[in-house]
């Protein structure tokens, strides 16, 4: 079946202050990942505080209620998380590109979950420093709480200080202080994720015969892009939302603005 004979698949997102738009790095993914297919799909938002009750009344019983998910009226499937959607996407529709090959499989394995910003209270990932300090991590997090709709915005910080306790709250506290402690809070967080942010640019240098880094494509795997790219995207896209124009000069100058340079390459698949 073409796409032009498609239903349209109904993704799940969560909205944020600027219409339209989707405010998760989660549910990003799946966006690219539709994007890159050529899919058709329409979006249904859902604010915060409704996600359970949607996914209960779709037939799921248990936490965690969580975005991305999708239903696909051509099959009848509904299917949560962005990693099993992309991988009912690549098996149900093998006629596009296939975005979660064996290599770019053992890449996310590589990557772990070093992009969590701390939000889990667990390690930094696979490529992070277990060492490291992940409060300060939080503050993306924070700051992009604040393009949160009202009812969904409330519902995060209170859930997030219950998860997280003191860190958060400490940081919130801080960042709304003054101007001048927010972006020494921004400071603080762009230098704990230096070197996760160094680890993961160095999936996007080949090395030549010599051993010398060079550049072989725009993308993780090269010239096509992958679910790995598409989670990247998504972590840095919400990173940068987050920003003012003078704080995200500060991030886009890491590691040379390759990941910045990724979010432009994939732009075209973002769609809205």
């Amino acid at each position: 079946m073409s796409s032009g004979e498609l239903k349209p698949v109904i993704l799940y997102d969560i909205p944020c202050i600027t219409l339209g738009r989707p405010w998760s790095p989660n549910t990003m993914k799946t966006r690219y990942c539709l994007g890159c297919k050529q899919l058709p799909f329409t979006t249904v938002w859902v604010e915060l505080p409704d996600i359970a009750g949607l996914l209960q009344s779709k037939g799921i019983t248990s936490p965690p209620y969580t975005l991305p998910a999708i239903e696909d009226p051509n099959t009848g499937a509904f299917i949560m998380d962005s990693l099993a959607i992309a991988t009912y996407l690549d098996e149900t529709y093998p006629e596009t590109p296939n975005v979660l090959t064996p290599a770019a499989r053992a890449m996310l394995e590589r990557v772990g979950d070093a992009f969590s910003f701390g939000s889990r209270g667990t390690g930094a990932g696979a490529l992070g420093d277990s060492k490291t300090d992940l409060a300060p991590r939080l503050v993306f997090l924070i700051l992009g709480g604040e393009r949160l709709n009202p009812i969904s915005k409330t519902y995060y910080y209170q859930t997030r200080a219950a998860r997280l306790g003191e860190p958060w709250t400490t940081l919130v506290d801080a960042c709304s202080a003054s101007p001048e402690d927010r972006a020494e809070r921004v400071r603080q967080g762009i230098e704990a994720i230096r070197g996760v942010w160094r680890n993961v640019t160095a999936l996007y240098v080949r090395q030549n015969k010599s051993g010398e880094g060079t550049s072989g494509g725009p993308f993780a795997l090269g010239e096509d892009p992958c679910f790995l790219d598409f989670a990247v995207a998504g972590r840095v896209k919400f990173v940068l939302d987050a920003l003012t124009p003078s704080e995200a000069e500060m991030l886009q100058s890491l590691e040379g603005g390759r990941l910045v340079k990724l979010v432009e390459d994939l732009e075209k698949y973002f769609k809205s």
